[in-house]
């Protein structure tokens, strides 16, 4: 199956010359490698007025998830003492769901929406 083709007048037939220090041409990398794109795309948007959106990892810190896991045990063992009729006090109930409340509210907001680079 062919390619679709592209209307004449979105081609990118043009080219621009730059010519650039070597500290500016590091710099231009390293933005266009945060942006997750290549230097000709970065330099495009950025030409444009366009901002250039970089993803940050979703994934939360391990103190985060090690805490979580610890309060998920505690959890448990709750939940077994329910269930074999013992007595859990409540206000240990209380403070083991506001500790979740907690961290929960930490690993949400651990990864804010992407973030915008300026060009």
């Amino acid at each position: 199956m062919a390619r679709p083709k592209i209307d004449p007048a979105k081609r990118r037939t043009e080219s621009v010359r730059v010519s650039l220090s070597p500290v500016e041409l590091a710099q231009l990398n390293a933005k266009a490698e945060r942006g997750e794109t290549t230097v000709t795309a970065f330099v495009r948007a950025s030409a444009l007025g366009k901002s250039v959106t970089v993803q940050q990892s979703t994934a939360p810190d391990f103190a985060t998830r090690d805490d979580l896991r610890r309060i998920g045990v505690n959890l448990n063992q709750i939940a077994k003492a329910m269930n074999a009729q013992k007595t859990v006090a409540p206000a240990e109930l209380l403070a083991v769901c506001a500790k979740l409340d907690h961290l929960f509210d930490q690993w949400l907001n651990h990864d804010p929406k992407s973030r915008q680079i300026r060009p």
